[in-house]
């Protein structure tokens, strides 16, 4: 008997309706769903948060014929998934980061006011001077175009980068909060045109007092940006400069490894007979915009993993600072500021109980640690733990593995514990030592302990214990380096040499993570970063464990934990969407606080973001040492 089923009208024109509304929304942009009521957690899956995001590329100076904006473009990244990057280097996949951005990119060229503007206000803060020890040296090459001449303009790099914000949203139509900047400048045209760098001279070292952007001629800079906010720029009529090795115009190869290194020269080395085709000046911006815009400083991939290091339901993080005396002239602990370390780690990440330990009670330090630095440092070939990982740089690493309950005490089951080592001694007892570098397990790429080294000769370089440890900690906790990371689109991991030797750029940037010593904070690119890691990779642990919870017989004795941790996850991915990512990874970290709580009540395992396998030991993977620079 075939039945026939009587639709009201009302119904039948709210079904076509809401066929309306899907099929608009399937045909809509990714940016425009952004009023769609936020699924919060997805009980069992790994969940990929999408964002578009705009990408502005600003030309102050340039006539338009100057820049072939096709071969800029394509040179580009359609989109980029970040990837924990230390486990690849085992051959080893790590977690999902459950994030992909896709860009969406916008060409500007500014008009004859605007660079009037611009370049009448670098000339009015620019404090003259003789020109620097890069710039004679420059001079001094036999392939330059020109000799740069004084007076050479010494000028704020946060002021103008400030300028070019507040300039680019009011005249421009750039939103500076949802988006990021990137201007290249082009002064040399001008018959206004003086010789110029950039600086930023306001942070001394704090236990040394050493002020590096205003003592070393090395951090003279031609580009800066993440003072202020989302926003960098790249003059390339400023310099020649250090950082950058674009001084040098005679020599291919800089860094003396045997491969020819892939430098961006000053604008007027752009022409027949100078250092670079001029027709290459299009793609080389493309090449800085995506190499050190996209990829190191805008959407940059971790180091480690920062859920490895993530406490459990209501623990802590602590940090627990162990320092030994090799010198009987000096304290270590003299040589620390403990407040400054934790206040710049409560800044950056204020959804954290943070607990911060200091103990400098072994004076002289113990005879096993003396081998170990000595070992380490390669004073000493005698056999040790290092033998079984083919390498004496390794005894750091299994000396205080072995002997870790010597040194650490134990904390709550609920704490995350970071274990520092800092080492005060004479160069002649620390050997080939760097500043620090934060190690990880040598099997499969999670982060171990962190190392850190002063004494007498690195302080009379300018170096205390505080910024190294805050910038350690900072791997330790995922972050990388501004000037190397991983490309999305090709795959390939890369630094600072050969064809990527131009990625220094990147340090020219407000960070902590920067080799150029000039901040010694977190910057918004630091920060963007590794809230929107932590916002994905809690909501997906959450996600994990909340499939388990709502599984188990006794589920409703947990339904208001449940309930939370539901909000806590649609407030954080509001807040995502909104790019207001510290409110992301603040409610993210809350659900996940709330999901853990109800696992736990139901006696079920914490979901974890340590590593599956393991490798076998490889003395040969890559360790980012942080060097006296």
């Amino acid at each position: 008997m075939t039945r026939s089923l009587l639709v009201p009208r009302w119904a039948r024109v709210l079904g076509l309706m809401l066929m309306v509304v899907v099929a608009c929304l399937l045909a809509a942009p990714v940016g425009l769903a952004q009023d769609i009521e936020p699924e919060g957690l997805v009980p069992g899956e790994t969940v990929t948060y999408r964002q578009t995001v705009p990408v502005n590329v600003v030309f102050v100076g340039f006539d338009r014929p100057d820049i072939d904006v096709a071969a800029l473009r394509a040179e580009l990244p359609a989109s980029y998934e970040p990837i924990v990057r230390y486990p690849a280097f085992y051959g080893l996949e790590g977690r999902d980061m459950g994030l992909h951005f896709d860009f969406d990119y916008r060409t500007v060229f500014t008009d004859q006011a605007f660079e009037d503007d611009f370049f009448g206000y670098l000339a009015s803060i620019a404090t003259p001077g003789d020109p620097t020890l890069f710039q004679q040296l420059y001079n001094g090459m036999n392939s330059n175009v020109l000799d740069v001449s004084g007076p050479v303009g010494y000028i704020d790099g946060p002021s103008a980068e400030q300028w070019l914000m507040t300039a680019g949203e009011q005249r421009l139509g750039i939103n500076p909060d949802k988006s990021y900047t990137i201007y290249y400048i082009n002064w040399y045209d001008r018959p206004d045109f003086q010789f110029h760098v950039y600086t930023k001279t306001d942070s001394p070292d704090p236990d040394t007092g050493y002020n590096f952007g205003l003592l070393r001629q090395t951090r003279k800079m031609v580009a800066w940006g993440g003072s202020h906010g989302r926003t960098w720029f790249y003059d390339l009529s400023a310099g020649p400069d250090s950082w950058t090795s674009n001084y040098d115009v005679d020599n291919a190869d800089v860094d003396g490894d045997g491969v020819a290194d892939y430098r961006i020269p000053v604008i007027w080395e752009y022409t027949a007979g100078g250092f670079r085709d001029p027709v290459a000046l299009s793609s080389d911006l493309g090449l800085v915009t995506r190499y050190v815009g996209i990829n190191l400083l805008f959407t940059t991939s971790p180091l480690y993993d920062p859920l490895v290091a993530a406490p459990g339901p209501g623990g802590q993080r602590v940090a627990q600072i162990e320092l030994f005396n090799l010198h009987r002239l000096s304290n270590a602990a003299d040589w620390i500021d403990m407040d400054m370390i934790q206040a710049e780690y409560e800044s950056f990440q204020p959804y954290y109980d943070w607990q911060f330990v200091l103990d400098n009670n072994r004076r002289p330090a113990p005879a096993g640690v003396r081998q170990a630095v000595r070992i380490g440092g390669g004073l000493s070939t005698k056999p040790g733990c290092w033998v079984d990982y083919g390498t004496p740089f390794a005894q750091y690493f299994c000396f205080f593995d072995e002997n870790y309950s010597d040194f650490v005490p134990e904390y709550g089951p609920q704490d995350y514990v970071a274990a520092v080592f800092g080492f005060n001694g004479a160069l002649k007892n620390l050997g080939g030592v760097p500043l620090g570098f934060a190690d990880d397990n040598w099997r499969d790429g999670t982060q171990s302990y962190v190392f850190m080294f002063t004494g007498p000769e690195i302080r009379s370089a300018g170096y205390g214990f505080t910024t190294t440890a805050i910038h350690e900690l900072g791997h330790h906790y995922g972050l990388s380096h501004p000037h190397d990371g991983y490309d999305s689109a090709s795959g390939v991991d890369y630094g600072p040499g050969g064809d990527f030797y131009f990625a220094w750029l990147g340090d020219e940037a407000h960070s902590m993570m920067s080799y150029i010593d000039v901040a010694w904070e977190f910057g918004p690119f630091d920060r963007d970063n590794m809230y929107r890691y932590e916002f994905a990779g809690y909501l997906n642990l959450s996600n994990d464990m909340l499939d388990d919870v709502l599984a188990h017989p006794d589920r409703a004795t947990v339904r208001e934990l449940v309930a939370a941790g539901r909000e806590h996850a649609r407030t954080a991915e509001r807040a995502f969407r909104q790019w207001d990512y510290l409110t992301a990874a603040t409610h993210a970290r809350m659900a996940y606080e709330a999901i853990a709580t109800a696992a736990q009540t139901l006696g079920l395992p914490l979901s974890v973001a340590a590593a599956e396998t393991q490798a076998p030991i490889n003395g040969t993977v890559p360790r980012f040492i942080d060097p006296i620079r």
